[in-house]
C-alpha cells in the first residue's frame, strides 16, 4: 500500500467528511484555487481545455489569474485535502490553513494570503503571523490525528502571498527560522513547489 493510501485510511477515521474533502490526481501541474467559500480545489481541464472545478458539480472558470493560484509541479501521485470552507474536512470555526497536500516523500500545509491588498508593513506582519498561526492550528490537528507519525514523509508549511510582499526580508527570515526552530517544520513564503 502507498504512503499516500495508507495516511488517507488513517486520516478517514479521524475525519468524517474526508472523502468529501479529498482529491488525488496524477497530473504532472497542477493548479489549485480558493474557490469562494468551498474551499480549495485543483483545476481541472475539459476536452476544450477550459478550466474548471468541482466543488458540487462542474463550475467552468472564465479566467485564471495565475497570481491566485498554487502550483504544483513534476506530480507522479498526489493527494489533497480541503481543511476550511463549506467543502473542508474541518470546515469553519477555529482558525485553520486552507490544504495540505502530500505525495510519497513530503505532507504540505498550505495557507493562501493571495488576496491581501494592504503592502504597509505592520499589515503585511500581523498577514503572515495569521498565517503562521492558521499553519500551526492544523499541524497540530494532523498531529492528533496521525499521532505525529507521518510514515517518513517530510513536513513542510508554505503561506501564499501576494507578489508585492518583500521577499526574504529580516522580518519573514526571522518568522521562518522561530519556525523551524520550534517546530521541526520548514516554512515557506512561495506559491508553488516542484515535487522530488
Amino acid at each position: 500500500m502507498s504512503k499516500i493510501d495508507f495516511i488517507n485510511k488513517i486520516l478517514a477515521h479521524g475525519f468524517p467528511k474526508l472523502k468529501d474533502s479529498l482529491e488525488i490526481t496524477q497530473v504532472p501541474e497542477i493548479f489549485i484555487i480558493d474557490y469562494k467559500n468551498d474551499g480549495c480545489f485543483i483545476v481541472k481541464y475539459n476536452e476544450k481545455n477550459q478550466p474548471f472545478i468541482q466543488p458540487n458539480g462542474i463550475v467552468a472558470l472564465e479566467e485564471l489569474d495565475h497570481s491566485k493560484l498554487f502550483t504544483i509541479k513534476n506530480v507522479r501521485r498526489l493527494a489533497l485535502i480541503r481543511i476550511d470552507g463549506r467543502k473542508g474536512v474541518i470546515g469553519f470555526g477555529t482558525s485553520q490553513c486552507d490544504f495540505v497536500f502530500f505525495d510519497e516523500n513530503d505532507f504540505s500545509f498550505v495557507e493562501f494570503k493571495l488576496n491581501a491588498t494592504s503592502s504597509q508593513p505592520s499589515a503585511i506582519s500581523k498577514n503572515r503571523e495569521k498565517a503562521v498561526s492558521q499553519l500551526l492550528n492544523t499541524i497540530n490537528e494532523f498531529d492528533t490525528k496521525l499521532s505525529k507519525n507521518y510514515h517518513g514523509l517530510n513536513l513542510e508549511a508554505y503561506v501564499c502571498s501576494p507578489d508585492f510582499y518583500p521577499r526574504l526580508n529580516a522580518s519573514w527570515q526571522a518568522l521562518a527560522e522561530d519556525f523551524l526552530e520550534q517546530h521541526g517544520i520548514p516554512l515557506f513564503e512561495q506559491s508553488g513547489k516542484t515535487c522530488k
